[in-house]
């Protein structure tokens, strides 16, 4: 929206209001005396002045953005060796056959997109404003030179937050998508979007008090570790909950692997059997980092579940993986 701000500027009379100081608009005229036509002094007439200031109201995405995005992204893509296709550039990428944003513009995704369990419909925008929950305004589509799946990279604006969401596939139609855990895609569009970027979270800085917990007399339950998560279970189908024990009644250990550094726990009295063992992660959850517990249970440890702090998350995520979970006591015969 532009708004228009009008100034009116006076100037005084100079000959009779200069020296009394007025501010206000003054117009002097010589009224006709003894017939004699009036004359009017210009230079007593004040000047009035409209001075038009535009003040240009940007929208929640615009050209400038989009520029911006098209350079970050021609950065990153390099960094990463990849190549991209850019709505930013007025290209129109194709995901197997998926052509943005025209199926966005005519309808064809929707009821075709999930999010976990979640059906969500995305919508595109041009300029962030059309009043939608998922506001699509870029897309991009590329990857590694001569992949046969290509990944394709949506730039969200959900509930008026910034949120980089990715898919590689499609299932029966149904195009499956999900947060990039890319930090420098995610932090970059916030930057771009919003004007500050989000710092970005490290798994030691979740799990610094684990080691000081476990060797402390008594034992503490790490701070990350504490309180009740929710998971899906993969057997019964539903969403479970598992909350922290009372101290005295476990026994805390490390359990070390090739990816983690597992938090095994154990009764207090038990003797035999591996326990279970839990580590908790950030991941990128609606264009936020979140922390995720990874359960695992047996000698290896073995993937069971991934866990969360609300029902609803569980709920939505069921059996999704990350990537970076170990291997399931199926895939591990």
């Amino acid at each position: 929206m532009v708004s228009l701000l009008v100034l009116t500027g006076c100037s005084t009379n100079a000959n009779k209001q200069a020296s009394k100081g007025s501010s206000k608009t003054v117009q002097s005229t010589t009224v006709k005396k003894n017939g004699q036509a009036a004359k009017k002094t210009s230079s007593s007439k004040s000047a009035k002045r409209v001075t038009t200031k535009t003040k240009v109201a940007t929208t929640v995405w615009n050209q400038t953005k989009r520029q911006k995005l098209a350079k970050f992204m021609q950065t990153w893509q390099t960094d990463m060796g990849q190549t991209y296709k850019g709505t930013y550039k007025g290209d129109q990428p194709d995901h197997l056959g998926f052509i943005f944003p025209k199926v966005l513009e005519n309808g064809d995704l929707d009821g075709h997109v999930k999010w976990g369990s979640t059906s969500v419909h995305l919508t595109w925008s041009k300029n962030g404003e059309n009043g939608s929950e998922y506001q699509i305004v870029e897309v991009a589509t590329g990857g590694v030179s001569g992949t046969h799946f290509p990944t394709t990279y949506l730039f969200c604006i959900h509930n008026g937050q910034p949120v980089v969401f990715m898919t590689q596939t499609t299932n029966g139609g149904v195009l499956d998508i999900q947060d990039t855990q890319n930090s420098a895609l995610q932090t970059g569009f916030a930057k771009i979007l919003t004007g500050s970027e989000p710092a970005v979270l490290t798994d030691a800085s979740l799990n610094s008090d684990v080691s000081s917990d476990v060797n402390s007399s008594p034992q503490q339950w790490p701070s990350a570790y504490k309180g009740t998560w929710y998971y899906y279970d993969t057997y019964s189908k539903n969403v479970e909950h598992v909350t922290s024990e009372k101290i005295s009644d476990v026994k805390l250990s490390y359990l070390k692997s090739t990816k983690s550094k597992w938090l095994n726990i154990r009764g207090a009295h038990q003797n035999a059997g591996d326990g279970d063992s839990e580590y908790v992660r950030y991941h990128y959850y609606d264009g936020r980092q979140i922390p995720v517990m990874m359960m695992a249970s047996g000698a290896a440890p073995w993937f069971d579940s991934n866990a969360y702090r609300s029902e609803a998350l569980a709920k939505q995520m069921k059996d999704f993986q990350f990537g970076d979970e170990v291997k399931t006591r199926d895939e591990d015969q």
